[in-house]
């Protein structure tokens, strides 16, 4: 899930050169947001 939220944003920004550490960061907030809000749903 976060490689291809990473993708995301690297195609969001046109995959130019710097940015993946950022894209890869970005990512893993997505998917950590989204699986909380998906946990808090479940219980």
């Amino acid at each position: 899930m976060i490689a291809e939220a990473a993708y995301f944003h690297a195609e969001q920004r046109g995959f130019a050169p710097g940015g993946e550490v950022e894209d890869w960061l970005a990512a893993e907030e997505e998917v950590d947001a989204l699986l909380a809000h998906s946990n808090g749903m479940r219980q």
